[in-house]
């Protein structure tokens, strides 16, 4: 009975790391949607009155975004070796757990690279320079180009 109990347990906590590192793979990739999708309503909305305002949210829009997906990005990071850790030391030591239900990720922020480290990852950094050059585009055919004749 108390080695079922134990196991359990120990599924449950397993299933509670999981849940955690899901979620914040579920919000990178809301951020990731939502940043194209303002960016694409931005873009939409303001094709009338085009300045440099509007590139400057523009900007801002993408860095804010860009942040916000590094960061979750760097939790689920943490939330893994947390798990990879938790399931070594299962193995490890026999079904005997440390701090059972722990979800301090304290000692794995030393391994897991910053949020700005993070943001230049090659995974972060294709899909936001993407955004930033469409941008840098807008802004240059705003200079360039004589709008009144567009519109």
């Amino acid at each position: 009975m108390v080695d079922n109990l134990n196991d359990e347990i120990i599924v449950k906590y397993f299933k509670m790391i999981q849940g955690v590192i899901e979620r914040m793979a579920k919000n990178s990739f809301q951020i990731k949607a939502w940043t194209a999708t303002l960016f694409a309503a931005i873009i939409v909305l303001t094709y009338s009155i085009i300045n440099i305002l509007i590139f400057i949210v523009l900007f801002l829009t993408v860095f804010m975004f860009w942040g916000l997906d590094s960061y979750y990005l760097r939790q689920e990071r943490l939330f893994r070796n947390l798990y990879e850790d938790k399931v070594r030391e299962f193995n490890e030591n026999s079904r005997n757990i440390n701090l059972p239900f722990s979800m301090n990720v304290e000692a794995y922020k030393s391994v897991v690279d910053s949020v700005p480290r993070i943001m230049i990852s090659i995974s972060e950094i294709l899909y936001y320079l993407s955004f930033l050059m469409a941008i840098i585009v807008f802004l240059v055919v705003y200079i360039t180009v004589d709008w009144q004749i567009l519109v």
